[in-house]
């Protein structure tokens, strides 16, 4: 098994519509691939983990880095690990609105600071999720892969 992540900053005038295309063929593609993971959207930031075969996961990233709906894609950290640690997470989209938002980011800073964090690909992911969750903006989105 093999884990990769990577952060991205978004396109000028990426939409609600752009994230649910990115999200639609997400699912396809990774399902078609065995890859889990979990992506992370806020204030402009993506922050994304995915797992499975190293080619598999490889192979995803590089169409990754050839979207254009993001830039400045920078991998954080890559390595062999024993299991999946996102393997229950089937792929969804949450956009919480303004009147909860504190409480969503709250909840999932709280899951960040929870979550395991036995590979350096895990460590390297929930401190990323971290640090864009507490940067204080509106814009969220969690997709679970």
């Amino acid at each position: 098994m093999y884990q990769l992540n990577y952060h991205s900053i978004s396109s000028k005038g990426l939409v609600l519509k752009d994230l649910n295309d990115i999200l639609d063929e997400a699912i396809a593609f990774n399902a078609s691939k065995n890859i889990s993971g979990c992506l992370i959207y806020h204030n402009d930031n993506f922050v994304q983990i995915l797992e499975g075969e190293k080619k598999d996961v490889l192979e995803v990233y590089e169409r990754i880095k050839k979207d254009n709906r993001h830039h400045s894609i920078t991998l954080l950290w890559e390595n062999k690990v024993n299991k999946r640690h996102f393997e229950e997470w089937n792929m969804a989209y949450y956009n919480p609105n303004e009147k909860n938002m504190k409480l969503f980011i709250t909840n999932f800073l709280l899951l960040s600071s929870l979550s395991d964090r036995n590979s350096g690909t895990l460590l390297s992911f929930w401190s990323s999720v971290r640090k864009i969750l507490e940067d204080g903006s509106s814009h969220l989105g969690v997709n679970k892969l």
